[in-house]
């Protein structure tokens, strides 16, 4: 399979986008993990018609160029956003609204079709962001599991 650089598609997301249509597109890296795994699980991005809100997943694109997909964890005094992958602790801040191009509405999870209006991942999106800071807990103790079992099995 041929993998597409998301920067090739973005003058037709972008258009698609401010006429109100939506974009789909295959999620790659771990960076959103466990909640979208890289090269399986897509997402549906919608235009921002309102103000984003904690534990929103914009895309949204670094002053680099890159295209980044990470929950709000917190809306500052400012007016810009706090962001973080959900396989990450470490925070990007100041991104501005200007950066955001759209924000995701719907999931295609282990082939499972998913809204932010599902219970179970209202109630995902929420807890995760609360257990930022202890994060970094969870992830070591997963990669100490992952390493005994593997060596289990060996």
């Amino acid at each position: 399979m041929n993998k597409v650089q998301l920067a090739d598609y973005y003058p037709l997301m972008k258009e698609t986008l401010d006429q109100g249509g939506t974009f789909s597109l295959t999620i790659t890296g771990t960076s959103m993990f466990p909640f979208i795994v890289g090269n399986r699980d897509k997402v549906t991005l919608s235009p921002i018609t309102g103000e984003l809100k904690k534990n929103d997943l914009p895309l949204y694109r670094r002053s680099n160029g890159a295209f980044v997909l990470h929950r709000i964890v917190k809306v500052n005094k400012d007016g810009t956003y706090t962001c973080c992958g959900d396989h990450q602790w470490q925070l990007e801040k100041g991104l501005k609204r200007e950066q955001m191009i759209g924000i995701a509405t719907e999931y295609i999870r282990k082939g499972k079709h998913l809204t932010n209006k599902n219970l179970i991942y209202k109630f995902y999106r929420m807890t995760w962001t609360w257990v930022l800071k202890y994060r970094w807990v969870f992830f070591s103790a997963h990669r100490r599991f992952c390493a005994l079992r593997n060596k289990i099995r060996k």
